[in-house]
């Protein structure tokens, strides 16, 4: 398959089998002490484009000299894919949801004591990437040794009135409505205008996307996508008006957003700015569509993040 040559992906423990790799071919390992010299060496004379790509849920300061990296690579004319976003907690989903007008799965501590709620890591998948560092750095990215949810496979389905008082202000935890939904899962990858979204299906409780035959997907042009869009290409009006607002208000370079409906509502419950995919290249067709958004991206223009500045 085609990969872009332009763009330098500049990762930690994100590359193989995440879909960035099928879409760019070349990646420096990061460490955490990097000094500029590695990316600097990396960046060679095709490179004009960088993705930071760590699957950290808050890797802001991961390297440690991100910021100062970023801004050296804006002085020589290289330009960097959502530059400067790196947080991609729960908390921080629902905040950004609740100042776009959308809705979230957060739950108010009040409520009926018979609603079952879902008691969550603040982390992305149970802090898993976090756990993954060195001894050292844990302090600065893992959840606290006392958490009382250690991974995503922890995760708590309860009623209201069992939930421990404390974890309502636990900073570690979040606690999220339970919507009841069928086995359906939407995924929504975005490469610069190029939009792809998978009505996907998962038995499971935590739902996972995982390509499977009776799997639909509708790409769409950004710029095409409005509240009022109507059901195209058969899916929910609902989940567009959803989608349109969410890219209205955070108009990233790329990025993945997983959506579950409760029968009639849709709600965004994920943001992956490192989506994985699969070990193995794709055979999907939408893959060529989000490589040409994402080559016409680093093509000169603007970036999206740089327009919304």
């Amino acid at each position: 398959m085609e990969k872009l040559g332009n763009l330098l992906v500049y990762e930690w423990n994100s590359w193989r089998g995440y879909l960035i790799s099928h879409l760019a071919g070349a990646h420096c390992a990061a460490q955490w002490d990097d000094d500029w010299t590695v990316l600097e060496a990396a960046c060679g004379p095709g490179i004009d484009t960088v993705l930071f790509h760590h699957c950290l849920s808050h890797a802001a300061l991961f390297p440690r000299q991100r910021p100062a990296f970023e801004r050296e690579l804006a002085r020589r004319g290289i330009r960097v894919l959502n530059a400067g976003l790196a947080d991609m907690r729960k908390r921080t989903l629902h905040g950004m949801l609740d100042r776009a007008g959308l809705r979230s799965a957060r739950a108010a501590r009040q409520g009926p004591d018979d609603q079952f709620l879902f008691i969550k890591t603040d982390l992305n998948y149970g802090g898993k990437a976090e756990r993954a560092l060195p001894a050292e750095l844990q302090p600065l990215f893992s959840a606290a040794a006392d958490c009382p949810i250690r991974g995503w496979d922890d995760y708590r389905l309860m009623r209201r009135d069992e939930v421990e008082p404390g974890w309502w202000d636990n900073p570690d935890l979040v606690i999220e409505n339970f919507i009841a939904h069928d086995d359906t899962l939407y995924r929504v990858y975005g490469c610069g205008d190029a939009l792809v979204c998978i009505r996907a299906h998962s038995p499971d409780l935590i739902k996972k996307e995982d390509e499977r035959p009776e799997d639909t997907w509708v790409y769409i042009d950004r710029r095409q996508l409005t509240p009022a869009i109507g059901d195209h290409g058969g899916f929910p009006r609902d989940l567009w008006r959803q989608l349109a607002g969410f890219v209205a208000q955070y108009p990233f370079d790329y990025f993945c957003l997983d959506v579950i409906h409760d029968g009639t509502r849709h709600t965004i419950i994920d943001l992956n700015l490192t989506p994985y995919y699969a070990p193995h290249p794709p055979k999907a067709g939408w893959f060529a569509f989000l490589r040409r958004g994402l080559r016409e991206l680093t093509a000169g223009r603007a970036t999206l993040m740089e327009v919304a500045r």
